[in-house]
């Protein structure tokens, strides 16, 4: 029979293109340690893992994953799905059968000047070229180029792609919809599926949950705090799903800025002027541009689960994490020429910047608990139980700021601990380039998933409860 562990493990996979291979071999690698390490412990009722979110990349091996769990009831087998399904997407270039290329750059580089590329760099660099004008077959195709018609500057011409064969793909390696919950009676707990999107116009992000909500439905709720005829307060726009999240959503999750089309959604917004529901047609973009690493996310929609859903108001699951980090943070050498510092740029805009976050997190459960104590210590000291539920059942200083209004004790229920949070980076080596996101070439996919799977087993701290 299922029961309610002390600790709940959860995994965040960031959004990065082609980087998406190095979550493959690191999940593999996590897979192995930590289901070897419950056998030696003799733990045989918990699962891997109990949430999975992911961006972008990030949210496609999610939903992978987690639809492999859900329809077959098993953990073991997923991620050989998902490093099938990186096999599936990944497509030879030229350059791949081209050793001659390659060479060729190594003599420049080795005998002419280091600061030439070397055989790796330029065919990684050549290849990522090529796919970004001709596309990968199953992962996105180039539409007709769109000509400036507002400027007439020749210059300017918008070259998007489509994303059709990356939504094939992804339904071809998992099985839509994904709805799952936390069942008692279940002797194998179906796992939490987390991903972000971005309301473009709203300007906010939006997070797809497999888990049902309150009031036993699935949905996504955000915008501004709104009351309703007076009769409750709602977020001003609703996401239902109550089958499950779909391919689409995913796909939202996954929709890069100018280089994808939006991706249409229903969504009900509320009008004022009707002061009803009314279903409308609202467009996202890519999770990654507002949240590439969803820490805070998790968190918070860990506790409304428990606290909202199961009634807990003191021992919610403590969270163990796993972040998958596939943009360094760090890097040893500043480049200095174009390609480099485009690359280093991008990796900073979208690193893990969850660190502070988590301190941010961990320092609000600090004052919970010391409200909590400081509550006890005026009881113990005569303090009346009516003056102390007369402040705990006023409403807080800032409330109704779009968000729903709150009291004071709203704070000090459903509290949780942080416990490990274990960052795996993947790091550039000397052959990296700026575009690196579009290279899908095979011996590109088996690099990132053989440096996932290596650096996760080298790990000395990635052990988890």
């Amino acid at each position: 029979m299922g029961k309610l562990q002390d600790t709940q493990r959860a995994l965040v996979l960031q959004g990065g293109g082609s980087l998406g291979a190095y979550e493959a071999g690191a999940y593999q690698a996590l897979y192995e340690r930590i289901t070897k390490r419950d056998r030696e412990k003799g733990v045989r009722d918990k699962p891997f893992l109990d949430v999975v979110a992911g961006t972008s990349i990030g949210a496609i091996n999610a939903a992978i994953i987690v639809s492999y769990v859900a329809e077959n009831n098993t953990w073991e087998g997923s991620s050989e799905r998902l490093n099938e399904f990186w096999e599936y997407l990944s497509k030879e270039s030229p350059l791949d059968q081209s050793p001659g290329f390659t060479a060729w750059w190594d003599y420049l580089h080795n005998n002419v000047h280091p600061g030439i590329a070397s055989g790796e760099a330029a065919r990684r660099y050549y290849s990522s070229k090529q796919f970004a004008i001709t596309g990968v077959p199953s992962v996105f195709i180039p539409l007709v180029p769109q000509f400036d018609t507002k400027f007439f500057d020749f210059l300017n011409i918008w070259y998007r792609f489509d994303s059709g064969p990356l939504k094939r793909s992804l339904e071809r390696f998992a099985k839509f919809p994904i709805a799952t919950s936390f069942d008692e009676k279940s002797s194998l707990q179906q796992p939490r599926l987390i991903l972000m999107s971005v309301d473009v116009a709203e300007g906010v992000a939006v997070a797809f949950d497999s888990y049902e909500t309150e009031d036993g439905s699935r949905k996504s709720e955000y915008g501004k705090y709104i009351t309703q005829n007076g009769k409750g307060e709602r977020y001003q726009h609703i996401i239902r799903y109550n089958d499950g999240i779909t391919s689409e959503q995913v796909i939202a999750s996954a929709s890069v800025p100018i280089n994808y089309s939006y991706t249409p959604l229903e969504v009900e917004s509320y009008n004022s002027n009707t002061a009803n529901y009314e279903k409308n047609i609202r467009y996202f973009w890519d999770g990654g541009i507002m949240s590439n690493t969803p820490l805070t996310q998790l968190v918070q929609l860990h506790r409304l689960y428990w606290l909202k859903v199961k009634g807990l108001t003191d021992n919610v699951p403590k969270l163990e994490i796993g972040i998958v980090n596939v943009h360094p943070v760090k890097q040893d050498t500043i480049p200095w020429d174009h390609d480099g510092v485009t690359n280093r740029s991008s990796d900073i805009t979208f690193s893990d910047r969850t660190r502070r976050e988590q301190e941010a997190l961990l320092l609000v459960s600090d004052y919970v608990d010391l409200a909590r104590k400081l509550i006890q210590i005026a009881k113990d000291y005569g303090a009346k139980d009516e003056i102390i539920n007369n402040l705990l059942y006023s409403n807080t200083l800032n409330h109704g700021l779009a968000m729903k209004s709150r009291k004071y004790s709203d704070i000090l229920v459903g509290q949780f601990e942080i416990g490990k949070v274990v960052r795996i980076n993947r790091k550039n080596d000397e052959n990296t380039i700026s575009n690196k996101i579009f290279d899908f070439s095979p011996k590109t996919i088996e690099h990132l998933r053989e440096s996932g799977y290596s650096n996760s087993m080298d790990l000395s701290d990635v052990e988890f409860s």
